[in-house]
């Protein structure tokens, strides 16, 4: 291929642009059947500004471009070359959002994107689509930087680039790791996952319940207790049960458990939980600290800052949240025994981590934001050990292979379009359609990096802005894009065509998808379940079901 350079860089306190090696640097690239490798061999401290290798590629009119958002709330699909890439909207580029650092929560402080039709960009991997064939251009390796893909299907060229902001390169590094192939969906990752030498950490679906979804932060004992004691009914069908946020003071105080809403701790849960022959799972946002959390205001110097030496705001929840820096030693300290308690004192199985992105927003400690995110989840395996780990607001890639779950997009809301409100935050707020997008097109991840959380089934009628027809859709594509199948009701409530749905998508009968169709909104699912065939169809805009 004929490969085009671009190169910004600073050297001796001067800005130079290189297309080619000169006396600051040389390259050394190496290009085999399936990949190319580029290495920058600095002469002098080079600090690169900006870079990428730039290819050309035909884009056909009906073509579609994949682009992996992100984190796991980003929205994530194929687009065509009359479609524009999101971007952070108004309520994110306001004071307000400002103030709660929102830019953060995305890649908006270090993309290049001008939001024009045609031009896109893609974390770690992407792939173009023409019908079936489908060529996929993925990194082999993000541990130095985050690897980004652009594509113009207006200009007809490709672009890959490194987020290498952060660090002087004062020895040979390699800058680019990349596989291209090409072939049918499934053939092109499982052969991408296979030059990876990338494996799931288990193959066993985890079935159950999560408190989120319909009590949100107001959780107690005697809701836990009580939604955990009718669930015991259906216990063939369920092995986890899983206390999310609420049961703690203040989000990064997690030892500190509230005590109106858990009068007796956290550990008889836990045992309650075991009782009933169930994992235990629990919430935490290791690397959050509320702006009022005893531990932000007892450990300022724990926390992530800026140039001006300011705690750096990293999203707005819980009335805004700070980020610990995990190369502090007595941060990491905390971490680590938050993790001991949460998980041999109290006895949890099983810890859903959220908001994880927090710890690498900006490149620190002469390291790129790539570096930290990696360094981030060796953290979090190392804490946890042998238990097992649902991911959530973080980077894909530096979870491959290192926990058991992700949920690979944002939350669901309890309706179905994703209102304007909603639209007018940022990529990777609550959406069910953004929700439904991600499970479709990161399917490939599912099996092949960790086991996929897609969200959560609702079946209850109260509390809930769905039909029940668009329930039933919803928890069929659960079960069919999922490796985590999760509820938030109280099933006593739920009369025989609920429990009906409740057991089909909790069944372990043999259900397989076989082609999967998005056209102008539509979805097409065909599946096999139980050797008939069947056609899920919806519009994941409306939730018209078909």
């Amino acid at each position: 291929m004929d490969y085009k350079y671009y190169f910004k860089y600073r050297v001796d306190g001067v800005t130079k642009l290189a297309n080619k090696p000169n006396d600051d640097f040389d390259f050394e690239m190496k290009e085999y059947i399936n990949s190319l490798r580029l290495f920058l061999l600095p002469k002098k401290p080079v600090q690169i500004l900006e870079f990428y290798v730039q290819l050309d590629y035909l884009f056909h009119d009906d073509s579609k471009f994949f682009a992996n958002g992100f984190q796991s709330w980003t929205d994530t699909k194929e687009f065509t070359r009359n479609d524009t890439t999101p971007d952070l909207n108004t309520i994110g580029r306001s004071p307000f959002g400002k103030m709660f650092g929102m830019k953060y929560v995305g890649d908006y402080t270090f993309i290049h994107s001008d939001c024009k039709k045609g031009q896109f960009h893609s974390h770690g991997f992407a792939y173009v689509r023409n019908g079936k064939a489908i060529d996929l251009f993925g990194s082999l390796d993000d541990r130095t930087g985050y690897t980004l893909i652009y594509a113009d299907m207006s200009a007809n060229t490709m672009r890959f680039s490194k987020d290498l902001d952060g660090i002087t390169i004062t020895e040979p590094y390699e800058i680019l790791n990349i596989f291209i192939t090409g072939g049918e969906y499934d053939e092109v990752f499982d052969e991408y996952f296979e030059k990876m030498g990338i494996q799931p950490r288990t193959t066993h679906k985890i079935k159950g319940y999560t408190s989120w979804y319909n009590y949100y932060q107001d959780i107690s004992e005697e809701i836990i207790l009580r939604d955990l004691h009718s669930l015991s009914a259906q216990k063939e069908y369920v092995n986890t049960y899983q206390v999310d946020d609420g049961y703690e003071t203040m989000v990064g105080d997690w030892l500190l458990v509230d005590e109106k809403k858990f009068p007796h701790g956290m550990k008889p849960i836990a045992d309650a939980i075991h009782e009933q022959g169930f994992k235990a799972g629990i919430w935490l946002a290791p690397f959050g600290a509320q702006k009022g959390s005893r531990v932000a205001k007892e450990h300022p110097d724990w926390l992530i800052k800026d140039a001006s030496g300011k705690p750096v705001p990293v999203g707005h929840n819980w009335g805004g949240f700070y980020a610990l820096d995990i190369y502090n030693e007595e941060a990491r300290a905390y971490i680590q025994h938050c993790f001991d308690v949460v998980l041999n004192e109290w006895g949890f199985d099983l810890v859903k981590l959220d908001f994880l992105y927090a710890a690498s927003v900006l490149p620190i400690h002469g390291k790129t934001r790539g570096e930290i995110a990696y360094d981030s989840i060796d953290l979090i395996r190392e804490c946890v050990g042998d238990k097992e780990i649902l991911a959530c607001g973080v980077q894909q890639m530096p979870c491959f292979g290192k926990v058991e779950y992700m949920r690979i997009g944002p939350d669901m809301a309890l309706w179905w379009e994703h209102r304007i409100l909603r639209r007018n935050m940022h990529r990777e707020d609550v959406s069910t359609p953004n929700a439904i997008h991600n499970s479709i097109y990161r399917r490939c991840l599912n099996g092949r990096a960790f086991l996929c959380d897609p969200d959560v089934f609702l079946l209850r009628r109260d509390n809930i802005q769905f039909t029940f027809e668009q329930q039933k859709a919803l928890a069929k594509f659960i079960k069919l894009f999922g490796g985590v199948l999760f509820m938030s009701d109280d099933i006593s409530q739920y009369n025989e065509e609920q429990l009906a749905v409740f057991k089909d998508v909790l069944s372990d009968d043999d259900c397989q998808l076989t082609n999967v169709l998005e056209e102008n909104g539509r979805v097409y699912i065909d599946y096999v379940q139980n050797g008939e065939p069947h056609l899920l169809a919806f519009d994941s805009a409306t939730g018209t079901i078909y």
